[in-house]
């Protein structure tokens, strides 16, 4: 959706709203196989499209360029050409990024707003499509067997070796542990950091990868069989790496290639097979029945209601009812792998040049789609996963930071704050302390969403330890700390706190729903007349979101900058905050 002044706002909320009055009824009757829109692009289509999480649809053509669309309207909201011709890898990341890679071995990283953010040569051939990790981080599996993660910033964080290559893309879990299935017929568990976890060995290579929302990972070999696994073992013994995985159930439906997996809320599955069967099964591995829905290449969607969507060897895309005759959505050529978007609108491509939209109904929970979402990232998105506080006790190195962290004595808050920060970087800190986050979380607290006593002078030293405990959060790989600084920021009562709060949250970046840009103005409205400091620092916290978003992501910053333009500064912060807000405008 694109607001006046180039001011992108598209509220997933919002879309959800219209599409439960739009869509509310339109499987109690057939689906209207007239598209409703049609867009022409530069080039033929013959991959899927993705969606983001701020709502808009992305889609690679065969002109070299990744398109931006609105999927209500099919309106352009940019064109962005990385350069080469593009490969159909796109996938958008839990933070908003938006990947593709072209035919010279490069992986590039896509700002919402249609700017590059970087982009990083691989050495070698994807072997398989990527996927995400709800922090954000990426993993490719490339030619040779090479495996590799790279984060948000594009910075390779490890790579490791394998003697076969990636069968099928991974899948990566809410706890972040990587399901990499192997041409051998293993399958590899990896941990955050790259370790193997454990193993499973299957007795076919695996053609296909699925989640459930148990967490459980379905996986369909070339030979037919289908096995499910649980990750509990791993919980329980994280650091074994010689487990072997035994499945929960272990099924074959036939002697054919397993071509697609979707599953549902209550972790039932429906198994599409290469000989055009599709099975469905109970949670517990119990076959409720078969039909014919032959797929032809690309992977089908299916709706909350039941209604799947397949794509059919003549072309088309074939709907399945539940209780109705089947349907067929055609364009004037032959169509890609469809999209279901989050509003219940299918966007399909066409050797035509034209890319195609039906109103149909919502995406059900679940994995319900080719690499389990609109994402197309092999995830589902997920709040950090608590670390255990209890568990942390048990190290004494936890624990007596632990109390360095809540020390009412500013100098041993402040001792503790200098060892965090003598670290050369954040990935080395956290290598050495894997808990320290718990350690940031009190430092960043206390005084905020922890009471502290109006009696309690030490009250008084919390500002300066939060000033630089919300920095030190925000380096970190995971862009989900942003949900701790904003609502710390909600009640932080110091202007100098505030604004290394307000550059935290630049540095994290990513704000494709405006709530940063949002809190960062509302705050400053009300330190108004605000202080040299936090002015500037606001600016350059503005600075930092348009970077990583690509443009302003909420009208609330157009406001804000005004307000920042308007400040009492001295003749050389004024000159400073005329450079940084130029930055923001692009001039």
């Amino acid at each position: 959706m694109m607001l006046p002044e180039g001011i992108r706002f598209v509220p997933v909320l919002f879309f959800l709203f219209i599409a439960g009055l739009q869509f509310s009824t339109a499987e109690e009757t057939s689906i209207d196989t007239d598209p409703f829109w049609r867009r022409a692009l530069g080039g033929e289509i013959n991959t899927f499209a993705a969606q983001g999480p701020g709502g808009d649809v992305y889609i690679v053509a065969d002109d070299r360029a990744l398109h931006s669309l609105n999927p209500l309207s099919g309106e352009s909201n940019w064109i962005y050409r990385p350069g080469g011709r593009l490969r159909s890898m796109l996938m958008v990341a839990p933070d908003g990024t938006i990947y593709a890679q072209n035919d010279r071995q490069e992986l590039f990283a896509v700002t919402p707003g249609g700017t590059g953010r970087w982009k990083l040569r691989m050495g070698a051939e994807a072997a398989s499509l990527p996927a995400a990790a709800p922090d954000g981080r990426v993993v490719i599996p490339l030619t040779g067997g090479r495996i590799v993660c790279v984060s948000r910033y594009g910075v390779i964080l490890w790579s490791i070796d394998e003697s076969a290559e990636a069968s099928a893309a991974p899948v990566i879990s809410s706890q972040g542990f990587v399901w990499l299935p192997l041409s051998d017929g293993r399958i590899v568990v990896l941990d955050i950091r790259g370790e193997k976890l454990a193993q499973a060995s299957m007795r076919a290579a695996v053609s296909i990868l699925a989640m459930d929302s148990s967490g459980r990972i379905w996986a369909g070999g070339f030979d037919g069989r289908l096995a499910v696994f649980r990750e509990e073992c791993l919980l329980e013994n994280p650091t074994d790496n010689s487990i072997s995985l035994e499945p929960e159930f272990e099924v074959r439906p036939a002697s054919s290639r397993v071509s697609a997996i979707l599953t549902d809320e209550r972790g039932y599955a429906q198994v599409f097979l290469a000989d055009g069967d599709a099975v469905n099964y109970d949670n517990q591995g119990n076959e409720l029945n078969r039909e014919r829905i032959a797929l032809s290449g690309g992977a089908p969607s299916a709706t909350a209601g039941g209604v799947v969507f397949v794509p059919a060897s003549d072309g088309g895309i074939r709907i399945v009812y539940p209780d109705l005759p089947p349907g067929e959505l055609r364009g004037k050529s032959v169509l890609a792998e469809p999209l279901l978007s989050d509003e219940g609108i299918l966007i399909a491509g066409g050797g035509d040049w034209i890319l195609y939209a039906w109103r149909a109904a919502v995406p059900g929970a679940g994995w319900r789609q080719f690499r389990g979402s609109s994402r197309r990232s092999g995830t589902f998105p997920s709040e950090p996963v608590p670390m255990d506080r209890q568990e942390a006790r048990r190290n004494p190195g936890f624990f007596f930071r632990e109390k360095m962290a809540v020390s009412d004595d500013i100098s041993v808050r402040m001792e503790l704050m200098e060892e965090l920060e003598s670290y050369p970087d954040s990935r080395s800190m956290r290598q050495e302390l894997p808990w320290v986050d718990l350690l940031l979380e009190d430092l960043v607290s206390v005084g905020t969403i922890r009471s502290v006593s109006l009696q309690d002078q030490s009250l008084l030293s919390h500002p300066t330890v939060r000033a630089r405990a919300y920095l030190l959060l925000a380096e970190g790989e995971d862009f989900r700390s942003r949900n701790l600084i904003l609502e710390c920021l909600k009640y932080e009562g110091d202007s100098a706190a505030l604004a290394a709060g307000f550059r935290a949250l630049g540095l994290v970046g990513s704000d494709w729903d405006g709530a940063s840009m949002r809190l960062i103005a509302r705050r400053y409205r009300e330190f108004a007349p605000a202080g040299e400091q936090l002015t500037l620092e606001t600016g350059r916290a503005l600075a930092d979101l348009v970077r990583y978003n690509g443009d302003i992501s909420d009208p609330a910053g157009n406001a804000l900058m005004l307000s920042l333009l308007g400040s009492n500064l001295s003749a050389s912060g004024r000159e400073e905050l005329i450079a940084i807000i130029r930055n923001v405008a692009g001039l």
